[in-house]
């Protein structure tokens, strides 16, 4: 993969974190339902997925061999 595809990728990365984070911060003002709770921890593992892939585009910018960290 090229620095360019990875840095677009990144761009593309950090628009669904900012949608993710919004929904989140909408769950937030919602008072405890089940639905309520199944997508908070969606939107949990979402951002946490958001984040290993950014930093594995990171890691391809700077030239860097990724690895899933098993």
């Amino acid at each position: 993969m090229n620095k360019e595809l990875a840095q677009y990728i990144n761009t593309l990365l950090a628009e669904k974190q900012r949608e993710v984070i919004s929904k989140q911060e909408y769950l937030d003002k919602i008072n405890g339902a089940d639905r309520y709770f199944t997508e908070y921890q969606e939107t949990v593992w979402e951002l946490g997925m958001l984040h290993k892939v950014h930093t594995a585009m990171d890691s391809i910018i700077e030239g860097e061999e990724v690895t899933d960290g098993q």
